[in-house]
């Protein structure tokens, strides 16, 4: 439901949804009850179509006979009482019904309307009778009673009794309420102006009335009241102050603020309103002005006119000769002896004669101080030098004092003869003497002596270029002679990064320049970090990028079917982790996880290996390094399982197939070995964790005559690296890989930057663990799959440079 319905004694009002909340109480609130204090004792509120009250701050209201200490909902029946008014709220069907209870009306009762044409309730056609119209014939004694003279006296004194008999009947009829105006002596009028006013208070009969009360220099304030016949009623009216007017006088244009708020510019008159307010004038040429000015308000017109001070002073200028052109910020004033106003503040002056030299200063400027200046005596103009020097860019001093590099204008005092020093590293000084006539203009050119040394440039490929400072100088692996001052060498050749050297030849000392030009691709490896940390201490170490053919011949002992031989190269390089990830590593990730125990020994040590993993398992830990470091994760949710994105990112990932491999085999001289260890057996001591004599109680085949000293999974880097200074590549647990199983065929075809196939339902496996002790699962080609946890299996993260 929405909106309310209210009745009351004398009728109906209706309020709408954006009417609330309504103020319920005395004087001043939107339902007036009778009796009530002034203001608002209750408020009447709707949220989403239900009715609630909620008590002002100290009224006392009931809720069903109980004290209302916040906001109540309000349902058909409940009785809401202020004293000795009620609120009754009722049914209905589109809106809500609140009656008001208060007396203040007594039994009303309303004459019954009714249409023409219509019959009372309870007449029937039969009883409705026609009453006729009968001509009134008055008897003797009335028309006697007519004929007699009425005197002026019995007409007065009838006249006078009717008007006391009315006055009276007002009197024992009408209300007497209390209407108050401030300021007090306001005028007040009411209509319909059928009232009596006796001392304080108003008689009148209850009704709708509009009082209005005025006074001069006030805005006169109308109420609109209903006066009911409730006793101790009271009205009051607030006439609010005219404001006043302020003539503002200014002995220039300037803009006015009141109490901070820019009101116009002055002079002018401005409306303000009564009070203290705060008058800030701002003119040009002066200085800020501010004061309080008391404004009477009321429509009276007040005058002020605040005394400005200048902010310039008076500046005297004289020179020797006088004439001189006076400019003061650039701009010309007229000609010395001059006297011109300036602003405060610092200024540049200048003074400018015909056949003299100019003359400069700052002038520091008082407000409404004067200041004089002078007289200056003005001095001969200065004579003009150009100097050049072969080659260009010499240091040119005068009488010790640095002043720039050629070419340079030099101006030089007239008449007097000046030394000048040129310097430009790798050649000789050079000094001249010159005396100039007052304003001569003359240039003058020296040539420098270079001193030279040799640079042997040595560079492959031997046909790279050569250039020196920008300038061609032929093919490398030549001795240059070179001026002995700083020089950029650039050694260039299409399809190689530039190489550049800075190098200053020194007579008699020979220098070499020597370099390997890189490829694009090179240089960016060779700029590339060889290790990197993850924020959570994961270590990862860059890869050598190449060639090699992977998986194993058909005639190596122990090879599996699915072990297919295929040319693999790398382009893209890529880090490995230096070790397997740890119990404590995984758990900064997922802190509950446990990786368990086999027998008596346990898996889940810090600096174990973790097991116990699903592949989604190392890619979600995968993804959340790379959100870690703000990196865009390698895997993406597709369903409910992560998969590859395609391409890859440079995310952090599991390593794929061909990675993996590459980084177990490979040797420092570019071989690859057949096991972790070498290329035959037997297993070579301390090489790794394998089933060792250690594990005979819980593994069902061990290595014969070897023991590394773990029953189970041994910790992370335990044993000595591989070639590329990875650990555990062979034995302590196996890995889960990125790719998805195949078993592929040999390959003649090369595969670049391999990630496997797309789709499928289980993921490669690698590495050789701790219950593995056969030829065939040691060698490091070995593939496995599978797609569920294992207590031997764990993951190693892996992520491309760029």
């Amino acid at each position: 439901m929405s909106g309310l319905l209210l009745r009351e004694a004398l009728g109906e009002r209706r309020f709408a949804t954006e009417n609330f909340p309504i103020a319920v109480g005395g004087e001043g609130s939107t339902v007036v009850l009778a009796g009530r204090p002034p203001g608002p004792e209750a408020y009447l509120g709707l949220h989403e179509g239900q009715l609630f009250v909620q008590p002002a701050e100290g009224a006392q209201v009931l809720h069903n006979g109980e004290p209302v200490p916040r906001s109540t909902w309000l349902r058909v029946g409940d009785v809401v009482n202020l004293g000795a008014a009620r609120l009754r709220v009722a049914q209905n069907d589109d809106v809500h019904v609140v009656e008001v209870e208060d007396g203040a009306s007594g039994n009303i009762t309303a004459p019954p309307v009714v249409i023409p044409g219509q019959r009372l309730r309870g007449e029937t056609e039969g009883e409705a009778q026609r009453i006729d119209v009968a001509r009134f014939r008055p008897t003797e004694a009335r028309r006697q009673r007519r004929t007699i003279a009425l005197s002026p006296l019995r007409v007065a004194a009838g006249v006078g009794a009717a008007i006391i008999a009315v006055v009276l009947w007002f009197i024992f009829t009408a209300t007497s309420i209390s209407v108050r105006t401030s300021p007090e002596d306001a005028d007040l009028q009411i209509s319909p102006a059928v009232a009596l006013r006796i001392g304080g208070r108003v008689l009148l009969k209850p009704g709708q009335y509009r009082f209005r009360a005025q006074r001069p220099g006030y805005a006169p304030a109308e109420l609109t009241a209903h006066v009911t016949s409730a006793s101790d009623q009271q009205f009051m009216l607030r006439l609010a102050k005219l404001p006043g007017k302020l003539r503002v006088e200014t002995p220039a244009p300037a803009s006015v603020t009141v109490d901070g708020k820019a009101v116009g510019a002055a002079p002018g008159v401005f409306e303000l309103s009564a009070g203290r307010r705060k008058i800030s004038i701002a003119a040009e040429r002066y200085q800020p002005f501010s004061a309080h000015v008391q404004i009477d308000g009321g429509g009276k017109l007040q005058r002020f006119a605040p005394k400005l001070i200048p902010n310039w002073a008076d500046v005297t200028v004289a020179s020797e000769p006088p004439g001189a052109q006076v400019l003061v910020n650039g701009e010309s004033r007229g000609t010395t002896p001059l006297t011109t106003q300036v602003l405060a503040g610092n200024h540049p002056l200048e003074l400018r004669l015909e056949g003299f030299k100019s003359w400069s200063t700052d002038v520091q400027v008082k407000a409404n101080q004067p200041t004089r200046v002078g007289p200056v005596k003005l001095g001969l103009p200065d004579a003009r030098l150009l100097v050049r020097s072969e080659p260009a860019g010499a240091a040119v001093s005068v009488a010790g004092v640095y002043r720039g590099q050629t070419p340079v204008t030099l101006e030089l005092r007239p008449e007097i003869a000046h030394n000048l020093a040129l310097s430009r590293p790798g050649y000789e000084p050079a000094t001249r003497t010159v005396t100039l006539a007052a304003g001569e203009e003359r240039s003058l050119s020296v040539p420098l002596s270079g001193v030279f040394g040799e640079v042997a440039v040595r560079a492959q490929p031997a046909d790279a270029q050569v250039l020196v400072d920008g300038q061609p100088y032929g093919p490398a692996n030549q001795i240059l002679r070179l001026v002995a001052t700083t020089h950029e060498i650039v050694i260039r050749k299409a399809g190689y990064v530039d190489y550049k050297a800075n190098v200053t030849p020194r007579p008699g000392v020979a220098q070499v320049v020597q370099t390997q030009l890189l490829t694009p691709e090179q240089a960016r490896l060779a700029a590339t970090p060889a290790s990197i940390s993850t924020k959570s201490g994961v270590q990862l170490k860059l890869m050598p990028i190449g060639r090699f053919v992977m998986g194993s011949p058909r005639r190596e002992p122990g090879r599996r079917a699915n072990e297919a031989q295929r040319e693999v190269e790398f382009k893209r390089a890529f880090y490995m982790g230096v070790t397997e990830v740890t119990n404590g590593q995984f758990r900064k990730f997922k802190p509950e996880h446990r990786s368990g125990i086999v027998g008596n020994h346990t898996l889940d040590l810090d600096n174990q290996p973790v097991v116990g993993v699903t592949w989604q398992d190392a890619a979600s830990y995968c993804n959340w390094l790379s959100e870690q470091e703000g990196l865009t994760p390698a895997y993406e949710k597709k369903g409910d399982a992560l998969v590859a994105k395609n391409p890859l990112t440079s995310g952090y990932r599991l390593a794929t197939d061909a990675e993996w491999e590459w980084a177990a085999r490979r040797e420092r001289n570019g071989a690859l070995r057949r096991y972790p260890w070498g290329d035959a057996l037997p297993v070579a001591p301390r090489s790794g964790n394998y089933a060792d004599l250690t594990a005979r109680l819980i593994v069902q085949d061990v290595v014969p005559d070897y023991e590394d000293g773990y029953a189970a999974s041994a910790p992370a880097a335990k044993f000595p690296p591989n070639a590329l200074g990875l650990y555990d590549m062979g034995g302590n647990v196996a890995e889960w890989i990125h790719d998805y199983y195949t078993v592929s065929i040999d390959s003649s075809s090369i595969a670049v930057d391999p990630t496997g196939p797309t789709e499928g339902k289980q993921h490669v496996v690698r590495g050789s663990t701790w219950k593995n002790a056969s030829v065939t699962d040691l060698r490091l080609s070995a593939r496995d799959f599978g797609d569920a946890a294992r207590n031997d299996m764990g993951f190693r993260v892996a992520r491309y440079a760029e």
